[in-house]
């Protein structure tokens, strides 16, 4: 009973979150208009309407172009960390493969020092290499997504 008000509670708070943030939204753009309304006006008067919107457009078109070119940097500078991490992780489960795949015969040609010794260098090995592994899913980039 006491979960069901809790997430009543929590779902009205993002609801409502949401409505503000919308109507913020939604005032920030109207004024950013008349702002630059206001700063067309002004450049029309001083150099004449034509020139007004040449530099208007063209400034426009500059600032989505900036855009545009940033956004595909950033797409591909993901594209290759996404690439160099596979390549990490298969190289590591390669590595891991081989190490198992060997063990049996480095513990037979060990001897008897071999059977306690390799055992416990291995859980050694497994919670060092688990201490300092990446965590996975912890933290997502907000922004790893291609769109």
């Amino acid at each position: 009973m006491i979960t069901n008000l809790d997430a009543a509670r929590t779902a009205r708070r993002i609801r409502r979150a949401v409505i503000d943030f919308a109507f913020a939204g939604v005032a920030f753009l109207m004024g950013f208009g008349f702002l630059i309304a206001a700063g067309f006006i002004y450049t029309a008067e001083r150099y004449g309407g034509f020139y007004a919107a040449l530099w208007f457009g063209f400034g426009f078109l500059a600032i989505s172009a900036t855009i545009l070119i940033a956004h595909r940097v950033i797409a591909a500078m993901r594209t290759r960390r996404r690439k160099r991490e596979e390549r990490s992780d298969q190289l590591r489960s390669m590595a891991t493969a081989a190490a198992v795949a060997a063990a049996p015969a480095l513990i037979r040609s060990a001897g008897w020092v071999g059977t306690v010794v390799i055992p416990l260098a291995a859980i050694a090995a497994y919670v060092i290499y688990q201490e300092n592994r990446r965590p996975t899913g912890e933290y997502p980039d907000e922004l790893d997504d291609d769109y």
